[in-house]
């Protein structure tokens, strides 16, 4: 399988487990606004916002969580905590965030698509289903 698919399937994993969780809502409207977050902000800083507000908000951590488990899939980066994965992002060098940002934008491009299409929710975290006519 090539790392592309390994990728978009990691991904969909992540997903498909939120679909019960009670604040799989708020977790998609977060997973909406990841890529732009990284693209506006940086990798480090995005990362550290989910990682603090976790701590009151935990579909923040769950969608670090799974970032970090698709860029594992994807080879980019091995690590066991989310705290080990802004550890690493904000200790790499130039070339690697620019590698970890690119597998990132990827990553968190998956996860918004999946949002869309799985769980059904807009970036309003309304539920798409009640948009169809």
């Amino acid at each position: 399988m090539i790392r592309s698919h390994r990728v978009a399937t990691a991904a969909y994993r992540c997903v498909e487990n939120r679909r019960n969780e009670s604040n799989k809502k708020k977790y998609g409207a977060i997973a909406h606004k990841l890529p732009g977050m990284i693209l506006q902000n940086g990798l480090a800083q995005a990362s550290g916002f989910l990682l603090a507000k976790g701590a009151s908000a935990p579909e923040h951590w769950m969608l670090l969580d799974d970032l970090r488990d698709v860029l594992r899939a994807g080879g980019t980066l091995d690590v066991p905590s989310r705290e080990d994965l802004h550890q690493r992002i904000i200790g790499a060098d130039l070339s690697q965030t620019l590698k970890y940002t690119r597998a990132a934008l990827e990553a968190s491009g998956w996860l918004k698509r999946y949002v869309q299409g799985v769980l059904r929710v807009t970036a309003t975290g309304d539920d798409a289903t009640d948009k169809e006519d």
